[in-house]
Formats: C-alpha cells, sequence, structure tokens
C-alpha cells in the first residue's frame, strides 16, 4: 500500500495559506522580530484577532480547513468514522481557560469539522509534527482509517516558556542564524500546519491531486540526555532507517540554530550520505521562529512544495560556518534544482527523533490524458 499527501494547509508567522507562505519563504522573507515585553526575538502569526484562549483553535480550524479543501475530502466517499485525526502539542496550552476534555484541541477539531475516525493526541517534544504523520500512516495501513488529518497548532510564546527557554540557554540573543558559526539559539514561532494523508490508489479512483508519496518513515530516541556529543550516531541511525540506502536530492533540516544541534545534524548527514556535499540542505527556523511541535509538519510541506516546484528554500541569515563538513546549507537565497526526493529532519528535546522521507508523485489522475 503507498500512501501518500492529498491535503495541506499552513497557518505561519509568515502568513496563512501554502501560497502565501512559499512566496515569502523563497524570496527570503522572515517573520522574526524583536519583542520588547518579553525581551527575545520571537515570530508571531497575524491575522487572528480572537482571544488569547482561542488562537490556538482557531489557527488549528484555519489549517486543517485548507488542508481538506485542498483533498477535497468532504466530497469523497469516505465514511466521516473512517476519517482519522491524528494531532500534536510540544507542551500544553497554557493560555487555555478549561482543561476539561470536551474543551481539548481534539474534541472541539472532531466535531467542528464531523470527522468521527480514530483520535490520537501526542506530544514528543519538537519532533511532534513528524510523528503525527507517521502514527496517521499506521491508522491507514492497519485500515483502521482511509485518510487521516495530520498535524499540530502552538501558541507558546508564553511568559512561564520563555522563561524555561532562557533558562536552558537556546534562545538566540541576536537572530536566528542555524548552521552560521556565530549562531547562539533560536527565536520561537507558533503557527499551525497539517496534512491529509491517505492510500494513493483510492486518491486517484477520487481524481484527488497526489502532492508526493511517503517513502519512507522513522522514529526512535536519539540520546538519553537532550543533546550529547555522540547523539549524531543515533540521529545517523533514524535517518538510514527512512531513506533505506537512497539519497534524498534535499534535505529539510531541524536546524535549530542551536550550537550542539546544528554540529550532530550536520554531522549525521555526512556520515549517512556518501555524497552528502551533493545535496541541497536549509532549515526554515530564520524565517518562520522554531514553531516548536509545528515545525516538522511545516518542513514536510515546505520540502512537498520544493518537490512541486523544483526550488531549494534557503537558510536566512547565514555568513560562514564553524561546521567544516563541506554541507550545502542553501544561504540566504532560494535556488533552482531538480528535486525528486526530500527528507524531513525532527529531532527533538529530551531525545526524540523524527523523519519523512517523500517522493515526488508524477502520475496524478488529472494529467493522464
Amino acid at each position: 500500500m503507498k500512501l501518500g499527501i492529498t491535503g495541506i494547509g499552513i497557518v505561519s508567522p509568515l502568513g496563512t495559506g501554502k501560497e502565501t507562505n512559499w512566496k515569502r519563504l523563497i524570496n527570503s522573507e522572515s517573520a522574526v522580530k524583536y519583542n520588547k515585553i518579553l525581551d527575545i526575538h520571537s515570530a508571531c502569526v497575524n491575522g487572528f484577532v480572537v482571544q488569547e484562549s482561542e488562537r490556538q483553535y482557531e489557527m488549528a480550524k484555519s489549517a486543517i480547513w485548507e488542508a481538506v479543501s485542498g483533498a477535497d475530502l468532504n466530497n469523497s466517499d469516505f465514511d466521516r468514522k473512517r476519517i482519522g485525526l491524528c494531532l500534536g502539542e510540544s507542551k500544553i496550552n497554557l493560555f487555555r481557560n478549561d482543561f476539561s476534555l470536551e474543551s481539548s484541541l481534539t474534541n472541539k477539531l472532531k466535531e467542528t469539522f464531523c470527522f468521527y475516525g480514530e483520535s490520537i493526541t501526542l506530544s514528543a517534544a519538537c519532533a511532534t509534527g513528524i510523528l503525527t504523520t507517521i502514527k496517521g500512516c499506521q491508522l491507514i495501513k492497519n485500515r483502521l482509517c482511509d485518510a487521516v488529518i495530520c498535524g499540530c497548532s502552538e501558541t507558546s510564546i508564553h511568559p512561564l516558556y520563555i522563561a524555561g527557554f532562557k533558562k536552558m540557554g537556546v534562545l538566540t540573543k541576536h537572530i536566528p542564524s542555524p548552521f552560521d558559526k556565530n549562531r547562539d539559539g533560536f527565536a520561537v514561532g507558533e503557527g499551525a500546519c497539517f496534512v491529509v494523508i491517505e492510500n494513493i490508489e483510492k486518491a486517484l479512483m477520487r481524481n484527488a491531486k497526489v502532492y508526493c508519496e511517503i517513502d519512507g518513515i522513522a522514529n526512535s530516541m536519539y540520546s538519553d540526555k537532550p543533546l550529547s556529543i555522540s547523539s549524531y550516531k543515533s540521529m545517523a541511525d533514524i535517518i538510514r532507517k527512512a531513506v533505506n540506502s537512497q539519497t534524498p536530492d534535499y534535505i529539510h533540516a531541524h536546524g535549530t540554530g542551536t550550537k550542539l544541534n546544528d554540529y550532530n545534524e550536520s554531522l549525521a548527514i555526512a556520515k549517512t550520505f556518501k555524497d552528502s556535499d551533493k545535496i541541497s540542505i536549509s532549515s526554515t527556523k530564520a524565517a518562520t521562529g522554531h514553531m516548536l511541535s509545528v515545525s516538522g509538519l511545516i518542513g514536510v510541506v515546505f520540502s512537498t512544495l520544493a518537490m512541486e516546484n523544483n526550488i531549494v528554500p534557503p537558510t536566512l541569515n547565514f555568513k560562514n560556518t564553524d561546521i567544516n563538513l563541506g554541507l550545502d546549507y542553501t544561504p540566504n537565497f532560494a535556488k533552482e534544482k531538480i528535486i525528486n526526493s526530500a527528507l524531513i529532519l525532527s529531532f527533538g528535546f529530551g531525545g526524540q527523533g523524527s523523519t519523512l522521507f517523500l517522493k515526488k508523485f508524477l502520475h496524478n489522475k488529472k494529467t493522464i490524458f
């Protein structure tokens, strides 16, 4: 059974909708700004003027609506009891006023969209987004669902969480600059991102567009500590499991802009792929901020659009690197390149790692005459 992505939806600091996000991303625009109140660099979503307790839900609703509409899921003949939801959060939303089951984000979204299939709620720090996709694939392969909506919504620009990140020393004091020698941390971002996953054969039968094929998945612990100097070995193991001896044209790196993560991730890539210097790599966190649980899913969407448009997104604020492994980090400007496969990496705090290997799908029913 081959699975693919048939719908994508984004709400990010760059804007709402995949077209706006993609245009601003490849134009090397950034939404990261200095927040005087919290004394940090952060990236906020505009356009959702609602009570703070409702922002997470409203962003999720917007992203899901775009994904479901793009997949034309409401006009499919799928039983709504077989349309599932895999939802993730890196941590509890402290802006919520009510923590009852009825008011949970999962329950509210299921009621809003009237999808009553299997539902899973996950939390795996920054690896959560890709993990929702992995679990969605498993629900379909185990024949529990015909389609699954997978994704995350995040509103973690909260004084308590910011205080924690400051204490950890992971926030940039300047601007986020992944893989640059002067990198000193990330800027916290917020937003929502969702994808629709289904059996490619069934998608073509109902004339749906298939954005890409999900060719490989992997999820495991890469460290028993937040990050250690040997973490790259387990990171490499996770990568190898996902690609199964194949080499991607593009890697959407986790690329947080912290000293240890960027070095270990780069070393894992270099150790895994013989021709690693020929792979285009980028981190988009300097454009959107680190959207935490959402970051892996937005990497999936940006990688899907990169394959569709044959354009590699840039790594912003890059001047020079101290990671001397000969890797191409796509500095500052997008570039044209034939991209037939993409690997998305997520390595979360606490040692949870998730990866997704995607391939371009060229045989949509709409293009066959």
